[in-house]
């Protein structure tokens, strides 16, 4: 069963989560402000990302979250460590929904093509 970060209220999240219902794909969802994202977790998901992802698409750049961190968290490298800690620090920092299925990252965001190739 495939696992969905997010949460609920966040539209890219509601298109992902009825991409899913419609093409009657079981899933759990996690709501990311109300889970325990531990550091192991999200390095676990930066171990296993897959094209066309990197590491670096786990950050909502575009997001609110990210327009309100200061400057100096925003100039901070996104390395591994700097990732973690921004996604345990501002849990809604991360782009969403991110779609997982034993440990894999399926998908990040919402992208039906994407969807179409690596969940259907």
């Amino acid at each position: 069963m495939l696992q969905v970060y997010g949460i609920k209220n966040c539209n890219t999240v509601k298109k992902g989560l009825h991409w899913l219902n419609e093409n009657k794909i079981a899933f759990k969802f996690f709501d990311i402000k109300k889970v325990d994202l531990t550091s192991n977790l999200i390095n676990n998901w930066i171990k296993n990302i897959s094209t066309p992802y990197t590491s670096e698409n786990l950050i909502n750049k575009t997001g609110m979250t990210w327009r309100k961190l200061s400057e100096d968290e925003k100039k901070l490298p996104l390395t591994k460590e700097n990732i973690i800690s921004l996604i345990k620090k501002y849990p809604t920092a991360m782009k969403r929904p991110l779609i997982t299925n034993e440990g894999d990252v399926l998908a990040i965001g919402f992208d039906e093509n994407i969807y179409e190739e690596k969940i259907k």
